[in-house]
């Protein structure tokens, strides 16, 4: 029998005594993908711990749909694709959570409350951030410079600039977007640490 064949009648196999809840038919299942996922989500994530957590949820989720396990053609493409919008769905999370107009990290403020390994990880984002900074064009740097870094209300830089607060809002907006951007392809790994839970997002000014 061609080995393809095999695979795919034992699989079948396995997710049927898996929708049946037995969990030796699940760790079978486990070990028979994990590895391949890890290597999957190391090259996407950059971060160890991260492609562990996101086996992880992967497979709690796929035990706890076990009851639906029969109605999987293709495992390996399910666990792949789960893997893969799990990741998805943290990066949109990041996205709205992190580089917001409201947020800006702050390690002077957070340092009392933050472990030793917290702390480094702040205080190296915040040198990644500045040099991020450093990037933007000159009018978008010197308008988030003074907003976030000198707390200067977007209303006062309009007059001190002569713009209108609308311009400064349009400024300070795509300064983030730059941000953002710039971060998640110059520094893929630290941009995953957002996602590792690692870091507190209690820090805004």
């Amino acid at each position: 029998m061609d080995e393809n064949v095999q695979i795919k009648s034992l699989e079948a196999e396995l997710l049927r005594r898996l929708a049946e809840g037995d969990d030796a038919a699940f760790e079978r299942l486990f070990y028979m993908y994990k590895d391949k996922l890890y290597r999957f989500l190391l090259q996407v994530t950059h971060s160890k711990i991260k492609a562990e957590d996101v086996i992880q949820d992967v497979f709690l989720k796929l035990w706890q749909d076990r009851i639906s396990a029969t109605a999987i053609q293709n495992l390996n493409a399910y666990l792949f694709r789960a893997a893969q919008n799990h990741v998805i769905d943290e990066l949109r999370r990041f996205s709205r959570q992190t580089l917001s107009l409201s947020e800006y990290l702050d390690l002077e403020e957070c340092s009392d409350s933050k472990t030793p390994v917290d702390a480094l990880i702040t205080k190296e984002l915040r040198e990644k951030l500045s040099e991020a900074v450093r990037q933007l064009p000159p009018q978008q740097q010197k308008i988030f410079t003074l907003h976030k870094e000198e707390g200067i209300s977007h209303a006062e830089i309009a007059r001190q600039l002569n713009l209108s607060v609308s311009t400064i809002q349009n400024h300070m907006r795509q300064a983030l977007i730059n941000l953002r951007h710039y971060l998640s392809h110059a520094y893929p790994g630290l941009f995953m640490l957002f996602l590792s839970g690692f870091m507190s997002l209690c820090c805004f000014f």
